[in-house]
């Protein structure tokens, strides 16, 4: 056998070995990839049937109990948590977190298993679980009057924030005409803690409001006495605030005139001096002298701007310590 037979035979073999490994690392790359598209397919497939089986749905967050509650726990923070789940299936009348301040310290009037909702019903209405043992430390909870536009249109609802405007007409002095009334905000920031009977948020579509005459308010004692007052002196009318909106309000003093711009600076009134008696003044070894004696001065009656001017002052007193 001739060596360059021997050398064309061995670089013969060596190629088909080479083609051989060729091969089979083809076979094997084409083999991961059926294997990946497999498996994405078939997870596609998956989440596809996952999502027909369990589509999203709107989810609500409601207080449900943390363990299994005998009757006359106390609710709070230590045996209620959020949860959340699909609206269609929360029932109605769940408290929300948002309400949860206003029945917090009330007892349970019924047992609650674990991580069921709480509803109004469930909470004792005895003497552990009245309206007074919802007001904190140091607060009070008074009830005003309203009509139809003070309840803004019955829409309020506990847990709400309300401004107090406050409508009053000045006095005057004997025989002027009477004076314009004047409105300036009274009392800012206000909690609604009931309206009417009602102490827990309805959680009723916006529109549909429930009629009552009287709604319940949070505020100091200091600011009770003052509310008093102004109950028995004038009108009070209630503005919704957001939830989340704190703007102080400057307490402007506003009427008729001064929205219109009818109002204009009023010359002060002369002070007339009447001719008086004469005194005669002197003395020994000095020439006499006679004098005038001057008459009173008249003040003159306080005018529409005094008032408005001076009802800012006035009201200051009325909203001292209102914002806490």
């Amino acid at each position: 056998m001739s060596p360059s037979f021997s050398f064309a035979s061995r670089a013969l073999r060596r190629l088909a070995g080479q083609r051989t490994m060729l091969t089979l690392l083809a076979a094997a790359a084409f083999g991961v990839l059926a294997v990946t598209g497999a498996r994405g397919y078939i997870a596609e497939r998956l989440a596809i049937e996952h999502e027909r089986l369990n589509p999203q749905r709107p989810m609500i967050e409601v207080v449900v109990a943390k363990r299994d509650l005998p009757p006359g726990t106390p609710v709070d923070a230590e045996t209620m948590a959020v949860r959340q789940m699909p609206v269609e299936f929360a029932p109605g009348g769940a408290i929300r977190p948002e309400s949860f301040e206003h029945i917090a310290g009330a007892r349970l009037g019924q047992p609650m298993r674990s991580g069921a909702p709480l509803m109004p019903a469930a909470l004792e209405h005895g003497r552990d679980g009245s309206f007074s043992t919802r007001i904190r430390q140091g607060i009070r909870a008074m009830t005003i009057q309203v009509d139809e536009v003070n309840s803004v249109s019955g829409m309020l609802q506990p847990g709400d924030r309300i401004d107090l405007m406050f409508t009053v007409r000045p006095p005057t002095t004997p025989g002027a005409p009477p004076a314009d009334e004047l409105t300036a905000p009274l009392m800012l920031d206000l909690p609604v803690l009931a309206t009417g009977s009602q102490v827990v948020a309805s959680g009723e579509p916006a529109g549909a409001g429930r009629p009552f005459t009287a709604i319940t308010v949070e505020v100091s004692p200091e600011q009770a006495q003052r509310l008093i007052v102004a109950q028995r002196s004038g009108r009070l009318t209630a503005t919704l605030r957001h939830p989340d909106d704190r703007t102080p309000v400057r307490a402007a003093a506003l009427d008729v005139g001064t929205m219109l711009g009818l109002h204009r600076a009023v010359a002060p009134v002369p002070v007339r001096r009447n001719s008086g008696p004469e005194i005669i003044v002197g003395g020994r070894g000095g020439p006499l002298r006679a004098v005038e004696a001057a008459a009173p001065a008249l003040t003159p009656a306080p005018t529409q701007s005094a008032v408005a001017a001076a009802l800012p002052t006035v009201l200051s007193g009325l909203q001292a310590g209102e914002a806490r």
